[in-house]
């Protein structure tokens, strides 16, 4: 069974990938938007930075009071503040996360729109995979603005290649 733990280090693994990734944003790619409607790439990296957040200060309280907090939060990042924010948010799930120490991964959670489930799944489906499908939509958002030579390095383990 997962850890709280585990999964902290899996969130900060996921972290330095969507870091590094940051570092290869075209620089003219800021305004960035794969289709009319959908966020830009510097929105997307404001987002990014409490993505995390706002599910497990839920899972802490039970309810989404934070999420303002974190939205206005979020909207003051700047391209040069990336990584410390997302550092930061590091930093409140590990915060938020001492508030679980006690609580059983089998208790009861509930989902967005009332879905019920255990505190372990809301903390995979709604932290974890959180961090893993927006690194993904980052890398492609990254590749089709320009970085062409990303790959699985860089989008999986947040490194170049060597050569």
């Amino acid at each position: 069974m997962l850890t709280l733990d585990q999964l902290l280090d899996s969130c900060a693994h996921e972290t330095k990938v969507i870091q590094h990734l940051a570092t290869k944003v075209p620089a003219s790619a800021l305004d960035y938007r794969p289709t009319e409607g959908q966020r830009s790439m510097l929105e997307f990296m404001q987002y990014m930075t409490r993505m995390a957040a706002v599910p497990m200060a839920r899972a802490v309280s039970g309810d989404w009071e934070r999420n303002e907090e974190f939205v206005a939060d979020s909207e003051a990042v700047t391209v040069e503040t990336f990584a410390d924010e997302m550092d930061r948010q590091m930093k409140i799930l590990r915060e938020e996360a001492a508030k679980l120490a006690d609580r059983p991964f089998d208790s009861e959670c509930s989902m967005p729109w009332g879905v019920t489930c255990t505190l372990g799944e809301f903390l995979v489906n709604a932290v974890l995979s959180t961090f893993k499908c927006y690194r993904m939509q980052f890398f492609l958002y990254c590749k089709s603005a320009g970085a062409h030579e990303l790959g699985p390095a860089q989008c999986w383990m947040g490194l170049d290649p060597p050569g």
